[in-house]
């Protein structure tokens, strides 16, 4: 697998620490130190195999998402959650593009036929999902929307996905709605309807928001019986202890992951307004990054920040985005943004004077 498809390639040294990192949206902050007890905590479970119903749990993420237990599944990362439900039969795959690259690679593992739909309209203007679902849709299909999108973060209402889901029912197939962000922008979660849908997936992850992603903390929901039908196809013992003991404490800390929300949207709006004053287009984001589009190529910009320690994510990968152009940037804290801010103010400048 190519690696440099993704962002939190930190591992291009010996300390991964002297990274800037603005390549992977994980909470700058680190993980919040109820987080940290847990893990500490989980060191006593070492010495034993997992519990490979992981009851606990489940129940937990039940109570934390506010579903029954038999409509949640938890899964060793985002990732994970995602591969299982490419496990699902279908006439081929259908992405909303620019997208997360795993959703083509995994189900190309299983033989699917890939196809893109558009959500960018025009430069800078993002579609409605159902609106550009409207004559593409194939019998059986499966359907993959991340919500907020990756890589542009804006975040689609909860009726605007249930138009797109009636559309995708009315073909007999399945729309995964990936949520990995979603504990950024929660009203727009469409959690409340998987009782009413069977044909909907939701994949989620807690990696972004509590600073975890060494944990490999994910989840899927849907009815049980669908459910049932995929759950086989998970690795036994695959929550670990420490992955299982975040979980059994985050519904008492739900408040907080919350309160976190919006200390992004303070930050967001800051590094926003940053990159607009150095001349970018910055698309709506309700996520832990921002797209921007500098109307220039920024490759050699982006080398640039790399020699003084700051990783960027170039976005090569992302159809519709992929002019050399844009930008994917993770919101940090106020220093962090404002240091990356004078790094491409300065590499800007010295690539406009040479």
């Amino acid at each position: 697998m190519d690696h440099v498809m993704h962002g939190g390639n930190v591992w291009q040294g010996n300390d991964p620490a002297a990274w800037l990192d603005f390549s992977a949206n994980i909470r700058p902050d680190g993980p919040p130190d109820w987080v940290k007890n847990a893990l500490m905590d989980a060191m006593d479970g070492l010495p034993y195999y997992p519990d490979p119903e992981m009851k606990r749990a489940k129940k937990a993420l039940a109570e934390y998402l506010e579903l029954p237990t038999a409509f949640v599944l938890p899964t060793a990362g985002g990732i994970s959650a995602i591969d299982m439900a490419t496990q699902l039969e279908s006439a081929g795959m259908l992405q909303f593009a620019p997208c997360f690259a795993e959703y083509a690679r995994l189900s190309e593992n299983r033989g699917a036929r890939i196809g893109n739909i558009p959500i960018l309209t025009g430069r800078h203007r993002i579609g409605d999902p159902a609106q550009q679902a409207k004559g593409r849709l194939l019998e059986g299909c499966t359907v993959w929307l991340c919500n907020p999108l990756n890589p542009i973060g804006c975040a689609f209402a909860v009726g605007q996905i249930e138009g797109l889901l009636r559309q995708v029912e009315a073909k007999n197939g399945w729309l995964i709605v990936d949520e990995a962000f979603i504990p950024y922008c929660p009203e727009h979660s469409v959690t409340g309807l998987l009782k009413d849908h069977e044909r909907l997936l939701i994949a989620g992850s807690m990696t972004k928001i509590l600073g975890i992603p060494g944990v490999r903390l994910g989840y899927l929901c849907a009815q049980p019986h669908v459910l049932a039908q995929i759950s086989r196809y998970q690795l036994t013992w695959e929550l670990s202890c420490f992955a299982e003991a975040v979980l059994c404490g985050l519904p008492k800390h739900k408040k907080e992951v919350r309160a976190y929300s919006e200390t992004n949207a303070c930050r967001r709006a800051h590094l926003t307004k940053g990159l607009e004053g150095l001349g970018a287009h910055v698309y709506p984001s309700e996520a832990s990054f921002v797209l921007a589009d500098f109307g220039r190529l920024m490759a050699v910009i982006s080398q640039k920040l790399k020699e003084k320690g700051i990783l960027v994510r170039q976005c090569s990968n992302f159809e519709g985005v992929n002019d050399g152009c844009h930008l994917r940037l993770a919101v940090k804290d106020e220093q962090a943004n404002n240091r990356l801010l004078g790094a491409l103010r300065e590499a800007m400048t010295c690539a406009e004077n040479p």
